[in-house]
Order: C-alpha cells, then structure tokens, then sequence
C-alpha cells in the first residue's frame, strides 16, 4: 500500500469576511497565500465534559463532547507588495487580528490596532484532498525580524469547528507575493529609539546598532459559546517584545538603563527594505524597556532588552506600515 496524503500539498486561501462569522469564499485566483514552513492544522480542539458517574468500581468515567472548535498555525513572509499603496498579500490576516487597513493612494498602507469593529477572515486550508473551513477566523500574530533571517508574520488563528470535506487542492496563483529582502545591514535600517512617526517615516530620536526586532501582539482570543451564539472573539492585546543584541557604547547602556529605571515611555521604530513598495516599517509608541540581558555574541558584549508596549492614547500601541 502506497504512503497518502502529504504534508507539502497544503494550500491556504484567506479572504476577510464582510460580516463576522459568514464564509467569504476565498478563490485560490484572488487569495492564495505563501505559507513558510509548516501550517499546523488543529482539526478539533474540543472540550471533554466528564460525567463523573460512580459505578462502585474503579475505571474512567465517561465523557462527553462539549465546544468544538479547530486553529491554524502558519508563517508569511513579511514584505510590501511591490507598489505603493497597495495592500500587500497578508493585509487580509492582520485585520483578523485586530489592526486596521488605512490605505493611502499611491503612499503606503498603515495598519493600526483597533478595540471596536474587529472584522474576521474565512480561511480555507486544503490538506491533500481535505478542505478545512475555518469561518469567522481572529487570531494574533508575532513578528520575527532578526538579522540574518527572512522577516515573517506567525499567525494562530481559531474558529468554531466545521467537519471538512473530501475537495481537490485548487491551483493558488501566488503573483501577489513577492521576494523578501534578509535582515541585515544592507537592507535594514538601525533600530531608534525615542523617534516620531509620520506620514510612513520614523523622524528624530537616537539609532543603534542591533540584531533587529521581535515582537508579539499578544492578543486574547476568547472562544465563547451561549445558546444561540458560538464565536471566537479578540477581548484585549498585550503588546510586547524584544530588541535583539543591542551593540551598546557603555554611555548607550548607561542611557538605556536609565529609560528603565525612570519608568520612561520611548518609541521603538525599524524599517525594512530598500526599494519603494517593497518596505516595511514597525513602530510602537510608547514602549517601557523592561529588562536588559547580556549576550555573548562571538566575544562581543550586546544585550537583548525586552519591553511592553501600551498605548499611548489609545489604539496606537503599534503600527505595521507597508511602504
């Protein structure tokens, strides 16, 4: 007997839903994405109720199925779409994330944390021949951009569960996704801290020398059921992350510690790639540096410096701008 269905021959489709919680119909034409790696599929992620019967013997009791319910895991590769103001191919996913879409012609495309109106995204993922239907999706997302390393969006999402159904794997037409650019000193800018977003550029405040960002929305992801009413749903954000191996002067260390000890709010803000419609810029707010750990990078003394990024005045605990 021949070995079945494998593992490469995934495809995923994501299409934002017009109305929460109604099938969007993704088309492998219009809405293929470019997954990294491998996308983990959670068919069912049920909850067991046990009956906790007692039968005047020893044994397990029995239980019963309660909320199903299933998640997708996968990485995108985080790059423009190669023009200006367009939306790049994974827009689509951060707004079932929480963030917003603002697109300004010709520009660039800004995507901001919201806390009302958060939209869903019908995901599809075809297994080899098994269609998955993940309808009324909202996850979170972490972003790893570090030297060296091709910049990626890891999304989890979840749904309440639908039973797949036996459909040929489409054709997904992928031209939207484009050729990353590696982190590294030639295609990234420095890190700055203490700078001042603006119309899709990062001015003033201090540079240094670093291993690049990674980050976490964090978002809480609440799957509720009631009579009547079943839907995974995004009731808060913790927004988070690390400035990895910061090559600092002891004058910087003396600066950077004490932006921890004073309790100070700074910005966070990097930028990534060098040609128009291909750049991504991340910026946070008003980010508090929580900790600051020695690394021994080759013999050289850097730091990795964690922080938290709350809001500053509301839903600008960070932004993800495609330029």
């Amino acid at each position: 007997m021949a070995f079945g269905r494998k593992f490469r021959n995934v495809i995923v489709l994501a299409k934002i839903e017009t109305s929460k919680g109604t099938d969007a119909v993704p088309t492998g034409a219009a809405n293929a994405m470019l997954p990294v790696g491998e996308v983990a599929i959670a068919p069912i992620d049920a909850e067991r109720v046990p009956r906790s019967v007692i039968r005047g013997y020893f044994g397990a009791p029995d239980s019963l199925l309660g909320a199903t319910w299933m998640s997708i895991k996968f990485s995108v590769e985080m790059q423009g779409s190669g023009t200006k103001g367009t939306a790049p191919a994974w827009g689509a996913l951060l707004r079932a994330c929480g963030f917003a879409e603002t697109v300004t012609a010709a520009t660039r495309v800004d995507y901001t944390p919201v806390s009302t109106g958060l939209e869903g995204v019908t995901i599809y993922a075809y297994a080899d021949g098994l269609e998955y239907k993940f309808v009324g999706s909202v996850g979170t997302v972490d972003i790893a951009a570090g030297v060296g390393g091709i910049p990626l969006l890891n999304f989890t999402f979840w749904a309440p569960y639908l039973a797949p159904t036996a459909v040929a794997n489409p054709t997904p037409t992928l031209t939207s996704w484009k050729v990353p650019a590696l982190v590294n000193d030639l295609n990234t800018a420095d890190v700055s801290l203490g700078g001042t977003y603006s119309a899709g550029a990062i001015s003033g405040g201090t540079t240094y020398v670093s291993g690049g960002i990674e980050a976490t929305l964090a978002n809480q992801v609440s799957r509720r059921e009631l009579i009547g009413a079943k839907e995974a749903v995004i009731s808060d954000r913790a927004v988070g992350g690390t400035i990895k191996t910061l090559d600092l002067t002891a004058a910087q260390e003396i600066t950077v510690q004490g932006l921890m000890t004073g309790n100070t709010p700074t910005s966070i803000g990097m930028v990534h790639g060098t040609t128009d419609g291909y750049k991504v810029l991340l910026f946070f707010t008003a980010a508090k540096l929580l900790n600051i750990n020695p690394v021994n990078l080759d013999g050289v003394w850097t730091s990795d410096v964690t922080f938290e990024a709350p809001p500053a005045a509301g839903n600008d605990d960070m932004r993800i701008v495609a330029l």
